[in-house]
């Protein structure tokens, strides 16, 4: 994808016209067009107002930036970064919680999750046994035929909301494509909701493990970031018991 119809569509987005985002950024009309149809190429300058101008999310500015100087890989999250996320992941207990990048690249865990799972599965390391070259990832944890999905009891309503949430972050930054087809390729990846049937009004997540029900809300959280590339690539998932039965539970752990 070329700058110019990234900008494009940001402008169309915000259902602007050409003249509104010229007058926003404080360029003329014809500049914008010879931008958005590659006759022109962005200065530091230009590009500078338009992101103001559009207020563009961190996600927005890094996807027009790659169009410009395209990256390898994501941008690496640093290690203070990584600190920070290691004392929230704490924070979050006594909930089950993770960090992890938007490709599901799985960043950090805190005590309760780690628990949780050598409840499910006691003889080996599941997110050992699911993870891709790239290192433990939370939507094969999910997918993987040793994953959580043999623990679901209702995986028709939790697998099509999980690769949704994958496919939208994907159509946001092309190169988590090749995790999307990783992840489309696994068999529980084909699991549907019966035809007819709306989702809930919330997901609740069921399991079965260690011989008991647990019944978890999943509550997506990010990090207040203006601004700051690295920390927009943090995402942090906690789960909420559903009933008191899975409230003790957890808290056995």
């Amino acid at each position: 994808m070329t700058f110019g119809s990234t900008l494009a569509r940001l402008r169309r987005a915000r259902g602007w016209s050409q003249e509104a985002l010229a007058f926003r950024a404080g360029l003329s009309q014809r500049h914008v067009s010879f931008l958005e149809t590659g006759r022109a190429q962005p200065g530091q300058g230009s590009l500078a107002k338009l992101a103001e101008a559009l207020a563009l999310k961190a996600w927005e500015h890094r996807e027009l930036l790659q169009t410009i100087a395209p990256m390898a890989s994501e941008p690496a999250v640093n290690p203070p970064d990584i600190a920070l996320v290691a004392a929230l992941m704490e924070r979050f207990s006594p909930w089950p919680a993770y960090a992890f990048r938007p490709d599901g690249s799985q960043l950090g865990t805190n005590a309760s999750l780690r628990g949780l799972l050598r409840l499910a599965s006691p003889d080996e390391d599941i997110w050992t046994v699911t993870a891709p070259d790239g290192g433990p990832n939370i939507y094969d944890l999910v997918f993987h035929p040793r994953g959580l999905v043999g623990f679901m009891e209702n995986p028709q309503e939790v697998i099509p909301e999980t690769l949704r949430r994958l496919r939208i972050e994907a159509a946001h930054s092309p190169s988590l494509m090749p995790v999307l087809r990783r992840i489309e390729a696994y068999p529980a990846a084909r699991i549907k909701p019966p035809p007819g049937t709306p989702p809930p009004p919330v997901l609740i997540e069921r399991y079965r493990i260690g011989g008991e029900k647990l019944a978890i809300i999943s509550v997506l959280s990010l990090l207040a970031s203006p601004g700051e590339l690295a920390l927009d690539q943090l995402r942090i998932e906690s789960f909420v018991p559903a009933d008191a039965d899975s409230e003790q539970l957890i808290l056995r752990i």
